[in-house]
């Protein structure tokens, strides 16, 4: 029997537990994902014609996740970068793509991890977006904030965004955990 093709798309995050998801589901899985950073759902959305010609051709599971760079108010304005509505537009687009293109794939939508910000509304309310988004498209939702949440000084960076690496391996264990009910 062939090891099933999984596929990783996401930001920095994704691109941090990645290598431990690729290890911990050596052979069962082969794991794989853009080199590139997804940053913002829409970055990812364009990044997709880019992206899919380079990954596998008939992936069995595809897990994915944006959501930080969306909320940034990177240039001072007030706002996140991408307004809630089209947050949730991407979030739609990528999944009709990635349905287009791998039809007998599971698509799993995870949430965002939380930064050492101590107001996470903001993380809360986009990870609600992509919990309806999920239910609206009957997909499962890997819940990947709590894992973080539950000890923000022991996972969490000094650059309050990115995890430690005992953040990061809780991470690839709950993304592992996840994927393997579908292997």
């Amino acid at each position: 029997m062939s090891e099933k093709q999984v596929i990783l798309l996401g930001d920095s995050i994704r691109m941090g537990y990645e290598p431990l998801v690729r290890k911990k589901l050596e052979g069962r899985a082969t794991v794989t994902g853009p080199n590139e950073n997804g940053r913002w759902a829409g970055y990812t959305l364009n990044s997709l014609r880019f992206w899919l010609p380079q990954l596998p051709k008939n992936p069995d599971i595809i897990h994915w996740n944006n959501g930080l760079w969306d909320l940034g108010d990177d240039y001072n304005l007030g706002r996140p970068f991408s307004l809630p509505e089209e947050y949730k537009s991407a979030l739609e687009r990528i999944i009709i793509v990635l349905r287009k293109i791998y039809p007998g794939a599971q698509i799993i939508m995870a949430t965002t991890t939380p930064t050492a910000n101590p107001d996470t509304s903001g993380i809360i309310a986009y990870n609600n977006i992509i919990k309806t988004v999920a239910a609206e498209h009957n997909l499962p939702v890997d819940d990947l904030y709590p894992i973080v949440a539950a000890d923000i000084p022991r996972y969490i960076c000094p650059d309050r965004i990115h995890l430690t690496d005992e953040g990061w391996e809780a991470v690839a264990t709950q993304v592992v955990r996840c994927i393997e009910n579908y292997l």
